[in-house]
């Protein structure tokens, strides 16, 4: 399968999957999101996933309502075919002056948030495109830093909420470092969407 799909056919193409095998449309939820984020962003090939998500059904003992019970599955694929090695994920291949212009939608919609940010977004080199990637995720966590800071308290008990309500039911199918890293992931997707703010990375050029 083709490994240099961005993360938005990445993650179109594991819903449809997904949405195949259950037969019935179902809404995906947060945790679900952040679960395809995740093994984008590790490299893990697209075939990986599929086999994983068609094992978890294949093997499921009641209704899978949820991608997150597929986690343990695509972990197994992922270990058991080592052949078809994790590689760090490809950039998508854009015109310079598409990827400009995604820059700037990306610099207006932090203006509101930080102008100092934004600017430095503005500025982003899109010539190098791992260091372009490299400069917007260090961006995105001096955004993330500066919406924890500013949070108010109930906002910050909200979030908490809606995380643990989410991740709870597949606490017991997950490790520790797993749980972990879903609930970090999980507080950056819902303080950005929370700012209407979008995610800093060249994946998510559409």
């Amino acid at each position: 399968m083709d490994q240099e799909l961005n993360y938005v056919n990445y993650f179109t193409e594991i819903e449809r999957f997904y949405q195949l095998k259950r037969k019935s449309w179902t809404f995906i939820t947060c945790l679900d999101w952040v679960l395809v984020e995740n093994w984008k962003e590790r490299g893990v090939p697209l075939e990986i996933v599929l086999k994983g998500i068609d094992r978890a059904f294949s093997r499921a003992k009641r209704e899978v309502t949820h991608l997150a019970y597929c986690i343990k599955a695509v972990e197994e694929v992922l270990t058991e075919q080592k052949e078809l090695s994790v590689e760090a994920p490809k950039l998508p291949h854009f015109p310079q002056h598409e990827l400009s212009a995604y820059i700037g939608r990306l610099a207006d919609e932090v203006v509101r948030v930080d102008a100092g940010i934004s600017s430095s977004i503005r500025a982003v080199d899109v010539s190098d495109l791992r260091m372009a990637e490299q400069s917007l995720s260090a961006l995105e966590e001096k955004l993330i830093a500066k919406l924890k800071f500013t949070a108010d308290d109930q906002t910050m008990i909200e979030l908490k909420r809606e995380v643990d309500r989410e991740l709870n039911p597949f606490r017991s199918t997950m490790t520790a470092a797993q749980l972990a890293m879903l609930e970090q992931q999980m507080w950056r997707r819902k303080l950005l969407e929370r700012h209407n703010l979008p995610r800093l990375s060249l994946f998510y050029l559409i």
